[in-house]
């Protein structure tokens, strides 16, 4: 992330109308791509870009899972240990996990690939902790328009929109980095009502994008090779490690 980009996640503007969980579909859908995994309580599960760790306590505390967090984010990171107490979160990358070989059952990447500049390094460091047959749960923007980019400039604000790419990218990095993809979901209406409810709170989407503190060319929406208003699509897919 560039010095003069803001970083959304960390944005008070956001988490004021999301909640907890600084993504669309918040536990349940966490909970819709865990229910494709065969977990029992107990199994060790990692969740790459964990934020405050608010999912790590969940699913610890609802599944019995022996959750664990990583994120880079210091600022996040220290309200979770304040707020979670005994969750354990560590600061890392997610191009570099802190994590031996081969010790995760499953592994939680959600809303966090795209903000990745080497997103397909990323998905092969995460087969890289993972057991033999363990499962990926991904959520995260995609482009529904293979011709365009999600956006036509770039932004100064750091978001998951920055690196969303189309279903067949998507598709092909998770094959390409030692995956089965055993379910693919498209949840981009989540999308449309974390719109709604950023415009209801603050007036207008450009009224939001004001209050974060940056600019984001065509707000919530890239614009494709004619110029017309296209929305990013939203995923859910569940992977097991070849």
């Amino acid at each position: 992330m560039g010095e003069s980009q803001i970083n959304l996640y960390e944005s008070q503007a956001l988490r004021e109308v999301v909640g907890p969980v600084i993504r669309p579909g918040g536990f349940e859908l966490t909970e819709r791509g865990l229910s494709h995994c065969r977990l029992v309580p107990g199994a060790r599960v990692l969740d790459v870009g964990c934020g405050t760790g608010v999912v790590v306590d969940y699913i610890r505390q609802k599944y019995g899972l022996a959750a664990v967090g990583i994120d880079f984010s210091s600022v996040l990171l220290e309200e979770g240990i304040r707020t979670y107490v005994g969750s354990p979160l560590v600061r890392g990358r997610a191009e570099q996990l802190p994590a031996a070989d081969g010790i995760f059952e499953a592994v939680l990447c959600e809303c966090v690939l795209s903000l990745c500049r080497q997103p397909l390094n990323v998905l092969r460091e995460i087969r890289r902790v993972m057991q033999a047959g363990g499962y990926l749960v991904l959520s995260d923007v995609y482009t529904r328009d293979p011709a365009a980019p999600a956006w036509s400039a770039k932004p100064s604000i750091h978001s998951c929109l920055l690196g969303a790419v189309d279903k067949k990218t998507v598709l092909d990095r998770v094959a390409d980095a030692g995956y089965e993809l055993l379910m693919w979901e498209d949840h981009s209406p989540l999308l449309k009502q974390l719109a709604a409810q950023l415009a209801w709170t603050y007036g207008s989407l450009d009224d939001f994008w004001s209050a974060v503190g940056g600019s984001c060319a065509a707000g919530a929406m890239g614009t494709n090779r004619t110029g017309a208003c296209v929305w990013p699509g939203y995923f859910l897919l569940v992977a097991r490690k070849r």
